[in-house]
């Protein structure tokens, strides 16, 4: 199952940056660049459970994936997707991780993601194999930046995102 995984500093708390995975407010539209607020839907929240969908545009039409999100373990967040136009499930998942540093947080993401077998999945997943790597390593990283200045924390002066910093694996 092929998986992307990245790392990245943050100069925020663990927490914060966690709750940002489970944040389904008005605020997540800032933090997470793919999701769109039209798009979104919360089915059903708990104390340590969501079960939501969420879709951007891409291309001719949206690509969404309904997913049970899950923050009960402390230090990670995970979605696991349930329903999708373009991956298939069971399969597919996202994790969020953050531990602390002397800075703030070491964050990590990795999305394990099979594809659907219609035309959408083959060239989602063909995109996915090829360019999967660049594309969710600046999504990642765009994500840091939009929470920290959602936060108000400034960026000059501080360690962690420069792209050096960033660490981006892809595993088979």
């Amino acid at each position: 199952m092929p998986a992307i995984r990245t790392a990245t500093d943050c100069t925020l708390p663990p927490a914060r940056v966690l709750r940002a995975a489970y944040d389904f407010g008005p605020d997540r539209t800032r933090v997470w660049p793919a999701v769109r607020a039209e798009h979104l839907t919360v089915h059903e929240l708990s104390a340590t459970t969501a079960d939501a969908t969420e879709g951007t545009p891409a291309g001719i039409g949206i690509n969404w994936e309904r997913c049970h999100y899950d923050w009960s373990q402390p230090g990670q967040v995970t979605a696991t997707v349930t329903s999708s136009n373009v991956y298939a499930h069971p399969g597919s998942s996202w994790q969020l991780t953050a531990t602390p540093t002397k800075l703030g947080s070491r964050v990590e993401m990795t999305w394990q993601r099979t594809f659907r077998r219609n035309p959408r999945g083959l060239f989602f997943g063909t995109l996915f194999r090829i360019a999967g790597r660049p594309i969710f390593g600046h999504y990642a990283r765009q994500v840091i930046a939009n929470l920290e200045a959602l936060e108000g924390v400034g960026r000059s002066g501080r360690a962690g995102m420069s792209a050096s910093s960033a660490v981006v694996q892809r595993s088979q």
